[in-house]
């Protein structure tokens, strides 16, 4: 049997699209999709881990866990960036990935069925409002695990993490405008994620401390993780944002551009008036016009390290990884130079 690098080269394409087009995702185009899965036909093609599981007693496939906030990959951009990055690392190993993005705690034996019936080898989790049962069925059933992105106030003793440092990056936002006195400050964040947005405020304020400014829980303002809801946030504040030059922290990049979009409506100039900095760095802001200043979320060290980890694990090797990855702040046009 060829292997999936093999057949890839051999049809003329990437070994990650090769992985994506058998498995029917949406981020190949059906034509292109049908090609690959009619060419694996004609050469007796199937992913080396459908071959694999069956000698090793392993499905070959990864479970992704998703927030309960999760809506879809449109409204949840930087989410879809993060699974795009995992399935392209993952292909690299022959794993295929299993979305799980229900709410456990109104749904826990759909959970439980993918554990107890092995459907998965191990998780990513992309959350961390585990349950003390969930916790204990993963580790009833020694499911190797590894936690990326978001963070608890506590964190458990016995999970393996690679976590973005958010509290360090309300920190680079909070020292970049701090030395802006003539800008007063507000901070947008959501109530969805609400330990992770409590630690980004507090980096915030961190920074702006540095420079003897401050900001009081009156320039907090909320939305939910929806552009629209970002861009009520604004209009429902305009007053304050048209009488005084504003510099802006949004949560994320999603609320970023629903903030930018409801000041370019009121004819508030960015960045002379009101600057903008938002946090992750999806790939969309930096080509929107103006490009949106942001912390950029250094997935590129997060995911690999991460994948190759919670192979290990699979592999039965030993080992524990716990790592905080720090961001940096990316100046663009929404921000003063």
């Amino acid at each position: 049997m060829i292997t999936s690098k093999e057949f890839a080269k051999l049809i003329g394409v990437s070994q990650s699209t090769v992985s994506r087009a058998m498995n029917d995702s949406p981020l190949v185009p059906e034509e292109k999709r049908k090609y690959i899965q009619q060419k694996a036909r004609e050469y007796g093609f199937a992913l080396n881990s459908q071959a694999r599981g069956l000698k090793m007693n392993k499905t070959g496939t990864i479970g992704i866990l998703f927030p309960k906030h999760f809506v879809d990959m449109n409204s949840n951009m930087m989410l879809a960036h993060l699974y795009d990055k995992i399935q392209i690392e993952m292909a690299q190993y022959d794993y295929d990935i299993m979305v799980i993005n229900n709410d456990y705690n109104s749904d826990f034996s759909s959970f439980e069925r993918i554990i107890k019936r092995r459907k998965v080898d191990g998780f990513i989790v992309l959350k961390l409002e585990l349950s003390n049962k969930e916790m204990h069925l993963i580790e009833e059933n020694k499911i190797p695990c590894v936690f990326i992105m978001n963070t608890e106030q506590k964190i458990r003793k016995n999970i393996n993490y690679c976590f973005s440092d958010s509290e360090y990056g309300g920190y680079l936002a909070g020292k970049y405008f701090g030395k802006q006195k003539d800008f007063q400050k507000i901070f947008i964040t959501v109530k969805e994620e609400v330990a992770d947005a409590e630690r980004r405020y507090q980096g915030f304020c961190r920074g702006l401390e540095e420079y003897q400014c401050e900001i009081s829980k009156n320039d907090i303002l909320y939305c939910n993780l929806l552009l629209p809801s970002a861009y009520e946030s604004i209009m429902e504040n305009r007053k304050r944002l048209q009488d005084k030059k504003t510099a802006i922290f949004t949560y994320n990049d999603t609320i970023a551009i629903g903030v930018y979009n409801a000041l370019r409506d009121l004819n508030i100039n960015v960045p002379n008036e009101v600057q903008l900095i938002g946090m992750d760095d999806i790939p969309l802001v930096s080509w929107l016009r103006p490009a949106i200043s942001t912390i950029h979320v250094n997935l590129e060290e997060m995911v690999p390290k991460a994948c190759s980890f919670l192979i290990d694990k699979i592999e039965s090797k030993q080992g524990t990884i716990r790592e905080w990855i720090k961001p940096r702040l990316i100046l663009r046009n929404t921000t003063l130079k």
